[in-house]
C-alpha cells in the first residue's frame, strides 16, 4: 500500500512539474518576452533620403530607397493555426493577404525577391510576390523550384550557387553560406528538386540550404541573418552596420552573437523571427511559444558596448544606419549586373 501511495505521489509530482513547465513555455515566457520587446520598439521617422527597412513579421524585410526596393523572405499568407504543421495539411499562398501586404508596403515593383532558405515561413510567398512585382527571384536551387511552381519564367530566376554578388538596381546582394538553427525544429531538410506547385504540404518546403544575405547600398549595408545557426568564421571580413537577426531556436546566444554580430562591426541589431507566424499580420503580434527565448540573446547583445538593439513596429519603415561620411560603397569583385 505504501509503495502504491509513493508511486501515485511521484506521478502526481511529475504531472505538476509537466504542467508548470508547459505553462512556463506556452504562457509565462512569451509574456515576459513580449514585455522585453515592447521596451525595444523604436518609432522615430526616417529622414526623406534614408535607406529604410520595413519588417513584416518572421524574417520578411523590405529595403527601400525612393522608388528602388527589394524584399527578403516575404511571407504575408501565414496559414492559420498549428493544424497544417501537425497534420502536414496542404498550404498555399493567399493572394488576398499578399495583395494587402504589398499595398500596405506601398510596393508595386521590386528589383528582387531574396530568400534565405526554403522553409514555408520564408519562401512560400516568394514566387507569388516576385510574379506580382516583376522582380528577379534570387536564392538556392530549391527556392527557384518554388518560383517555377509559381509560374515565373527562367529569365527571372537567379541561382546563387556560383557565389558571385549580384546587382539589383542600386543594391548589391551577396549570399553567404550559413546553417539553420538547432536541428531545424522538426522542419524538413534536403532540397526541392521539382517545381513546387501549391497547394503543397508543409514538408514539401525543404530547407534547400541556409544563407546570410548581405545587401549593400550607397545609403547603408544590411546583413539579413534569417536563421539562428551559423558557420564559424563565415562572416570574417564582412562589414554591415545593421544586422537583421533571427531570434528563434537560438542554442548558444553568446556564440551566436560572437559569430554573426561581432565580426561585421554591427552598430545596430533589428530582432526578427520572434513572432507567432500562425497568426495573421492583421492580429496583434505575440512571441512564438516554446521556440523563442529572448532573455539569453538580449543579455548577450547587452554586453556589446555601443550596440543598439531594437524591434520595429510592424509595417513601419525605420532608417538603416548610414555608412560613415568618408566611406564609399564599393561593388564587390565578381559581381554580376541584373536589371
Amino acid at each position: 500500500m505504501r509503495r502504491r501511495r509513493a508511486i501515485a505521489g511521484s506521478i502526481a509530482v511529475l504531472v505538476l512539474l509537466a504542467v508548470a513547465a508547459g505553462a512556463w513555455l506556452l504562457w509565462w515566457r512569451p509574456a515576459q518576452d513580449a514585455q522585453r520587446l515592447a521596451a525595444l520598439v523604436r518609432t522615430e521617422p526616417p529622414a526623406a533620403d534614408a535607406l529604410t527597412l520595413t519588417w513584416f513579421g518572421v524574417t520578411a524585410v523590405l529595403l527601400r530607397h525612393g522608388d528602388d526596393a527589394l524584399m527578403i523572405d516575404p511571407f504575408f499568407s501565414r496559414p492559420p493555426g498549428y493544424g497544417p504543421l501537425l497534420r502536414n495539411a496542404p498550404i498555399a499562398p493567399d493572394p488576398q493577404r499578399i495583395a494587402e501586404g504589398l499595398r500596405q508596403a506601398g510596393i508595386e515593383r521590386l528589383h528582387g525577391v531574396l530568400v534565405s532558405h526554403s522553409h514555408y515561413d520564408h519562401a512560400m510567398d516568394a514566387g507569388a510576390v516576385a510574379r506580382r512585382t516583376g522582380a528577379m527571384l534570387v536564392g538556392s536551387s530549391s527556392t527557384l523550384q518554388i518560383g517555377r511552381g509559381a509560374g515565373l519564367p527562367e529569365a527571372r530566376l537567379h541561382d546563387i550557387a556560383d557565389g558571385a554578388s549580384l546587382d539589383l538596381g542600386p543594391f548589391t546582394v551577396r549570399f553567404i553560406e550559413s546553417r539553420h538553427a538547432g536541428a531545424t525544429g522538426g522542419a524538413p531538410t534536403g532540397d526541392i528538386v521539382t517545381p513546387l506547385v501549391p497547394p503543397a504540404h508543409y514538408l514539401d518546403y525543404r530547407q534547400g540550404g541556409t544563407y546570410s544575405i548581405l545587401v549593400t547600398h550607397p545609403r547603408g549595408t544590411v546583413l539579413h541573418h534569417g536563421s539562428a545557426g551559423f558557420v564559424t568564421g563565415a562572416l570574417a571580413g564582412v562589414h554591415a552596420a545593421t544586422v537583421v537577426l533571427g531570434a528563434a531556436l537560438v542554442d548558444d546566444a553568446e556564440a551566436y552573437v560572437r559569430e554573426v554580430v561581432d565580426p561585421v562591426g554591427a552598430r545596430e541589431v533589428v530582432l526578427s523571427h520572434w513572432d507567432d507566424f500562425t497568426r495573421p499580420l492583421s492580429a496583434p503580434l505575440r512571441p512564438m511559444p516554446v521556440v523563442v527565448n529572448l532573455a539569453p540573446l538580449l543579455e548577450a547583445l547587452s554586453r556589446r558596448s555601443g550596440l543598439r538593439v531594437r524591434t520595429p513596429e510592424l509595417a513601419q519603415p525605420i532608417a538603416v544606419t548610414p555608412p560613415p561620411p568618408s566611406t564609399a560603397t564599393a561593388v564587390p569583385s565578381g559581381s554580376r549586373r541584373s536589371r
